[in-house]
C-alpha cells in the first residue's frame, strides 16, 4: 500500500529586529498564521533560519517568503532572500511570495520597485482584478477581496515575470513566471493574515492550496 508524503514547506524565518523574547538572544522566526497556513492545506510547514535556504533546497518541496520589511530595511535579510529565491528558481523548487516575497521575486530577478504607496488595508481589504488565462485568475476568479499591507511594489516586473493582478489604482498585485519551466506565484497582498475570513479576505485557502498541490507534485516525483 502506498503512502502520500505531505509536502515539506519551507517558511523563511528571519532575525526578529523588534522583539526580542528571549532578551538579548536573537530570535529567528515568521508570523504563526505561514504555518497554519501550510498546514491546513496538506503540507508540512518547517521554518527556515536565514541564510540556509539554498543548503536546505533538497529537503524541501516548495518554499514560502514571508511578508516583513521594505527591502532595504535589513539588506542581510534582503541578500539572503535574493540568493535562496534564484538557488529555488535553479533547482525548480516551487515558491509562493507573499508581499514582501513578491518584491524579493522582484528584484532577484532584475525587476525594480516603487516605494510610497498607501496600501495599509489588512482590516477592510482592497480589490484585486486578475488577467484572464493566469494561475491567479484559475485561483480566485475575475476579482477578489484581498488583505493589504505594503508600501512598496512592482515598478517594472524585468523580464522574467509578468502582472496577473492589479489593484483599482493600476498598483501590481500578482505576478508569474515567464519561463513555463518555474514554479511561482508573488502576491502583494496578505493571504495568511485573515484565514479564510471572508469579507476581509478569503483567499488563502486557494492561495496555499496552489502551493501544497505543486509542492505535492514535486514531492511525488522524488
Amino acid at each position: 500500500m502506498s503512502v502520500v508524503r505531505r509536502p515539506v514547506i519551507g517558511i523563511v524565518g528571519h532575525l526578529q529586529l523588534h522583539a526580542r523574547p528571549f532578551g538579548d538572544l536573537p530570535v529567528h522566526g515568521a508570523a504563526a498564521r505561514y504555518a497554519d497556513a501550510v498546514a491546513a492545506c496538506g503540507g508540512r510547514p518547517v521554518i527556515v533560519p536565514p541564510g540556509t535556504g539554498p543548503g536546505l533546497l533538497d529537503l524541501l518541496d516548495g518554499v514560502v517568503l514571508t511578508g516583513g520589511d521594505d527591502l532595504g530595511a535589513d539588506p542581510a535579510r534582503d541578500s539572503d532572500e535574493v540568493a535562496l529565491v534564484r538557488a529555488a528558481s535553479a533547482a525548480r523548487v516551487p515558491v509562493l511570495g507573499v508581499c514582501r516575497g513578491l518584491q524579493v521575486l522582484v528584484v532577484a530577478f532584475g525587476g525594480t520597485l516603487q516605494g510610497g504607496l498607501d496600501h495599509v488595508h489588512p482590516a477592510t481589504g482592497h480589490r484585486v482584478t486578475t488577467r484572464p488565462g493566469s494561475v491567479v485568475r484559475g485561483l480566485l476568479g475575475v476579482s477578489a477581496t484581498t488583505s493589504a499591507l505594503h508600501r512598496q511594489a512592482v515598478a517594472d516586473p524585468g523580464p522574467a515575470w509578468r502582472p496577473t493582478a492589479w489593484a483599482d489604482d493600476g498598483v501590481v498585485e500578482a505576478i508569474e513566471p515567464t519561463d513555463p519551466a518555474v514554479t511561482a506565484l508573488g502576491v502583494q497582498w496578505h493571504p495568511e493574515l485573515h484565514w479564510n475570513d471572508a469579507p476581509h479576505d478569503a483567499t488563502g485557502p486557494a492561495v496555499f492550496a496552489w502551493l501544497a498541490r505543486t509542492a505535492g507534485s514535486r514531492s511525488t516525483a522524488r
